[in-house]
């Protein structure tokens, strides 16, 4: 594993983890968290893509980041930096980031960089990886990749990995393997999507959450689409501007690193991310026994239709 540099934010005081309901918390958990944090590169090791991490530590939680399709790890620098921010080892592979790129591909790589950070000490050798918990994150295309990497079969020639949670944000239909495999996934998930894309040509989090085979929370933005979530490099990056929807980004790296806290690293105070009963902020959560009925269907959605606005009668 090559030597890690310091990233922008390192020498940022350590303070204690919040604690409290988590419509509360998601204030504190939109922003860079308490770790100091880490910048590498996996090109040493065989496999393309970066790793950050905590700049200290033994036995830390550990997650492998999916990128969407036609992207890869360097559109989601930010985000992987603050997921470290908060303590966790954050690998994120590039490989399958052209276009036909295989899902199944792709989860076999997240399975491998888990595997790769798992076993190699990393800051010249100041930190390590408890193997024991261990999670996946994805987005778009890379978020089905992360649900195939989640379930228990063999992938490769890659085990099925024990893992602590799983956060699929904007799912996108893959493969027909993608369903049966999402029944065979053993950790606890959280899918988020778009308040009005819950089943259509391009997202599929509705039909993935009821297929997951473990407990699942399937949660809605209120606004906000897939490609707003990718980051952009320019001049403007250097003041804080990264592209990004600024309001989507803060409520996903939010919500995720609550849910990744409790079911991953296994901290106490956090278990609320977890629960499919109440809102999340600004997320709400869906009834996947009764969902909502989208106001367009599939085709129509894809061809850029709106829901059609109801008129109020005089009386």
């Amino acid at each position: 594993m090559p030597a890690t540099k310091p990233g922008p934010s390192s020498s940022a005081p350590r303070r204690p983890l919040p604690s409290g309901s988590p419509g509360k918390l998601m204030s504190e958990l939109g922003r860079r968290g308490p770790y100091r944090v880490l910048r590498g590169d996996l090109g040493i090791v065989g496999m393309r893509g970066q790793v950050f991490s905590p700049d200290s530590g033994r036995r830390l939680p550990a997650i492998a980041v999916g990128h969407t399709w036609m992207a890869d790890s360097q559109r989601y620098r930010d985000l992987l930096y603050h997921f470290a921010s908060w303590g966790f080892v954050t690998v994120a592979p590039d490989a399958n980031s052209g276009f036909f790129a295989s899902d199944i591909g792709l989860a076999a790589d997240l399975r491998a960089a888990l595997d790769i950070v798992s076993h190699v000490p990393l800051g010249h050798g100041a930190v390590t990886v408890d193997p024991d918990r261990l999670g996946l994150v994805g987005h778009g295309f890379g978020a089905s990749a992360a649900v195939l990497a989640a379930s228990d079969q063999a992938l490769r020639g890659h085990r099925a990995p024990e893992l602590g949670g799983v956060v699929a944000a904007f799912p996108a239909p893959t493969t027909s393997a993608l369903l049966p495999a999402a029944a065979l996934v053993r950790a606890p998930g959280l899918i988020i999507a778009g308040a009005g894309e819950l089943d259509t040509m391009d997202a599929n989090a509705l039909p993935l959450a009821q297929a997951y085979g473990a407990d699942v929370v399937l949660r809605t933005v209120p606004r906000g689409a897939p490609r707003d979530l990718l980051e952009r490099r320019t001049i403007k990056s250097f003041v804080g501007m990264n592209g990004s929807d600024r309001a989507l980004h803060a409520m996903i790296r939010a919500a995720g690193t609550g849910f990744l806290l409790h079911s991953v690293a296994g901290e106490k105070g956090f278990g609320g991310f977890a629960d499919a009963d109440g809102a999340v902020g600004k997320l709400s959560a869906v009834d996947l026994t009764d969902p909502p009925v989208q106001a367009v269907d599939a085709v129509s959605h894809l061809l850029g239709a709106k829901p059609r606005k109801r008129r109020l009668k005089k009386r």
